[in-house]
């Protein structure tokens, strides 16, 4: 529940009474200004999206986002332009440190307890990529090792909130302070390190580092051959943990192990499939040409499971949104692809993970519900199988858990690249828990995030066609239809449900 009054910086909010004190003198604000001030208050513990401004400020309107940059400039006059980060890409926060009195308490100036900066009270952490002072592309494939398992040993110990890899690694050609990523990824510590060949061996030298004050909190250097370097994951972590939790012991971190593929060759076609997806979005020939690259990688090392199983899951996800025909010839194709990744590598999270996601995809929620909750069981930190293991539990009508845990691997990786689809999809599972506002908010999100994403305007439209705005849905719709000419009927039944395809039937006549 929001609390009835906020103090920061010499001034007092009172949502209710609608007014705002400087030193105990009220300050005249116009009300969208007052209405804005207060959801970013209400949510200072996490960065609030333009979208979601505009639903809570101007419900029901079409506003620019001029409007809104307008009254956060006019917001910074009035409360101190350090009181509001702009986040690039994101959208704002509130950053003054807040005390909420207790109604038992006085007026303006009552001391108390700043707000935390996160509602869970979990350290919250990220573990950048780590500077490669080399140009061994085996270097950086074992300093990308590392950091990965930093983090997935770190998922695994109560008591932390870790960000994905797949948001962490976003910033590997860093180009901002640690602060700034920090505010981007919505976390207080974050851990960098580097690695630099010394002949046979490589030297690891990192620390953890709290970003709001800039302090270092602990630093470790660590030498090891080659060949035992993935030791080191251990020694970081445990160098990491003894600072922020001391009373965790040895017995509480299990070191994570799995095989790694070292074939640069299979790894660039690997990486070139998830640059396609990047750069053009989920359509028909990113897709394709996706498909055929992690193909490429398979062929130049048989033995590389997350490649298998990534092409499973592309296309399991292909069929199901109208990208690739749903042939028993595909099917049969993905199925034996999820066969070949799990009896390559059964251990590795992310395997499981994509795997999983593909079984579910493909119809088979039992065993693709136990892949995914194997897959966390490793680790955690996965965001992509928390996000998938929420759509299974979802199309098993549990959607109240479901959506839960989607939204948990969505805040675990706040960068990933693959927030657009995953919000579209939350968005689907919204509408058909019969709760079409919230489904209209994640579509428009995701729109956001990607203007090319088709499904998202699909979504928006039906989510308007439930809530009778004819109009806006027909607006849409034709959105939707400017970015695929064709939308057949059956695609939006296997993409969004049959109740969604007699909405979207409607639209179509």
């Amino acid at each position: 529940m929001p609390h009835n009054r906020y103090i920061f910086d010499g001034f007092e909010l009172d949502p209710g009474k609608r007014s705002l004190l400087a030193d105990g003198r009220p300050i005249p604000m116009g009300a969208r200004a007052f209405d804005l001030l207060v959801a970013l208050i209400e949510r200072s513990d996490r960065i609030v999206s333009a979208n979601e401004l505009f639903e809570i400020v101007w419900p029901g309107l079409v506003v620019e986002e001029n409007n809104l940059r307008q009254q956060i400039a006019a917001l910074r006059k009035v409360i101190g332009a350090g009181a509001l980060a702009t986040v690039a890409g994101r959208g704002y926060r509130f950053t003054s440190p807040l005390t909420t009195p207790t109604p038992a308490e006085g007026g303006s100036g009552t001391d108390g307890e700043p707000a935390p900066a996160h509602t869970d009270g979990k350290p919250s952490i990220a573990v950048l990529p780590f500077a490669v002072l080399s140009d061994e592309p085996s270097v950086r494939l074992l300093a990308d090792g590392l950091v990965e398992d930093v983090i997935a040993l770190l998922a695994r110990v109560a008591g932390f909130l870790l960000i994905s890899s797949s948001s962490s690694f976003e910033f590997r050609e860093r180009r901002e302070n640690l602060s700034s990523i920090a505010l981007r990824l919505d976390v207080r510590y974050v851990v960098e390190g580097s690695v630099r060949p010394v002949g046979d061996d490589v030297r690891v030298s990192t620390r953890l580092v709290d970003a709001a004050s800039g302090r270092v909190l602990w630093s470790g250097g660590f030498a090891r051959a080659r060949r035992g370097a993935e030791d080191l994951q251990e020694a970081i972590a445990r160098g990491i943990i003894s600072e922020l939790e001391p009373e965790l012991t040895r017995a509480e971190i299990a070191v994570i192990r799995r095989r790694r593929n070292d074939d640069i060759d299979a790894w660039g076609s690997f990486h070139q499939a998830t640059a396609e997806l990047a750069r053009n979005g989920w359509s028909d020939a990113a897709v394709s040409e996706a498909r055929r690259h992690l193909q490429v990688a398979c062929a130049i090392d048989p033995s590389f499971a997350l490649a298998h199983a990534q092409f499973a899951l592309l296309t399991a996800l292909g069929m199901n949104t109208g990208l690739i025909e749903p042939t028993d010839a595909a099917e049969t194709h993905a199925r034996q692809a999820v066969e070949r990744a799990l009896s390559l590598d059964d251990e590795d999270s992310r395997v499981l993970g994509y795997a999983g996601c593909a079984l579910a995809d493909l119809g088979d929620l039992s065993q693709g519900t136990e892949l995914l909750e194997r897959a966390l069981a490793r680790d955690p930190s996965n965001a992509q199988a928390h996000v998938a293991l929420g759509a299974a539990l979802a199309m098993d009508g549990q959607f109240d858990k479901g959506i839960g845990a989607m939204r948990h691997g969505m805040r675990i990786s706040p960068q990933d690249r693959r927030l657009a689809f995953w919000g579209w999809a939350l968005g689907v599972f919204l509408l058909r828990a019969g709760r079409p506002e919230d489904a209209l908010t994640e579509g428009r999100r995701s729109s956001s995030r990607d203007p090319k994403l088709y499904l998202a305007h699909i979504l928006q439209a039906l989510a308007l066609q439930t809530l009778n705005r004819s109009s806006e849905a027909q607006q849409a719709y034709a959105y939707a239809r400017r970015l695929r000419p064709v939308i057949k009927l059956e695609d939006v039944q296997r993409s969004h449900g049959k109740h969604a395809a007699e909405q979207f039937q409607s639209l179509c006549d």
